[in-house]
């Protein structure tokens, strides 16, 4: 890197720490609720796509909360990123919907048949909770692995249709190697203060003393307090984790496009893109997604521990790690 392009890098610093503290403001309101948290998703999503575009040579366009790009009449220039947003949010959330659904209706038939059966002393099918349960909990490893590469895939391609072309995305799991089980890392460790905050309540005398005693009003005060807190760490968790999801899946591309999956991506843009380095073989590939699938595992256990200390039917479908980033 040249002088004078580090001297330039560092004069933009402070717009980008301002544009980036704007996002964050805006993303946190709106996944204060979840239907306006479907306009966060889809920022989130383009900005996927902005950076696949960006790793791969063309000019990243970051996009708008609510201005569209000029040269679409007055309507699409005051508009037309709040269209694309919404437009993005609910193909994405569509997406998302039908490849987690079936693990997460098992997870929360499991749960109502646990308690069920609990309180009709069924001690005869007591096991039918629980295998119920990590059935759907190994198929749910299996999809979280792939489902960053999903996103990404889905995010450049602006396509429903591209959420469920699985040989594309297992081959470019397999090529992301280690990055893969880095991506599974850093998600399970995200879900770690997502779950602290859905118990916070548990310990709210403990954090604000004499909550017992409040009034309605000032109990309702603390409870608008922790919805933010936890909006804006669920907004800025997904944040990060879809900006490396989408830099990983952007190298792992080009890597996938050669050998023997090179005829699955005949003809793509990421086929065109020099691959770095040569990804892992066929075995390495396998231990890699393995390791991922096993660090995914602790995803149910920390959701379930969540429910035990504050019930909420909705996080088994909705967690936002896998759904809307709406943290319920």
């Amino acid at each position: 890197m040249s002088v004078a392009a580090a001297r330039g890098g560092v004069l933009r610093l402070p717009g980008r720490l301002v544009r980036l503290a704007s996002d964050l403001v805006v993303g946190t309101v709106l996944c204060l609720n979840p239907v306006t948290s479907i306009i966060a998703l889809g920022w989130l999503t383009r900005l996927m796509r902005a950076t696949v575009a960006g790793r791969w040579g063309d000019e990243p366009a970051r996009p708008g909360w609510i201005l569209g790009a000029r040269g679409g009449g007055w309507v699409g220039r005051a508009l037309g990123g709040l269209a694309e947003n919404i437009r993005a949010g609910v193909v994405t959330a569509l997406g998302l919907l039908v490849l987690t659904a079936p693990f997460t209706a098992a997870w929360l038939g499991a749960w109502w048949a646990g308690w069920e059966n609990s309180f009709n002393k069924g001690y005869e099918q007591a096991a039918v909770g629980p295998i119920v349960w990590l059935i759907a909990s190994i198929g749910a490893a299996y999809v979280l692995v792939h489902l960053p590469f999903a996103l990404a895939h889905a995010a450049y391609e602006r396509r429903f249709g591209a959420f469920f072309e699985l040989r594309r995305l297992r081959s470019v799991a397999a090529a992301a190697g280690w990055r893969a089980a880095w991506l599974s890392l850093l998600s399970v460790a995200a879900a770690v203060p997502l779950f602290g905050m859905q118990a916070l309540p548990v310990f709210v005398e403990g954090i604000v003393p004499g909550f017992a005693d409040m009034t309605a009003e000032e109990q309702a005060q603390v409870g608008s307090a922790f919805g933010l807190a936890a909006a804006a760490l669920s907004f800025t968790v997904l944040l990060f984790l879809r900006h490396r999801a989408a830099a990983i899946y952007a190298r792992a591309v080009p890597r996938a496009a050669t050998g023997r999956h090179a005829a699955l991506w005949a003809g793509h843009p990421g086929a065109a893109q020099g691959a770095s380095g040569a990804g892992p073989s066929r075995i390495g590939a396998m231990v890699w997604l393995g390791l991922a699938m096993a660090l995914w595992a602790a995803l149910p256990i920390l959701i379930v521990a969540g429910q035990f200390m504050n019930y909420d039917p909705l996080l088994w479908i909705t967690h936002p790690l896998y759904l809307l980033p709406w943290p319920g």
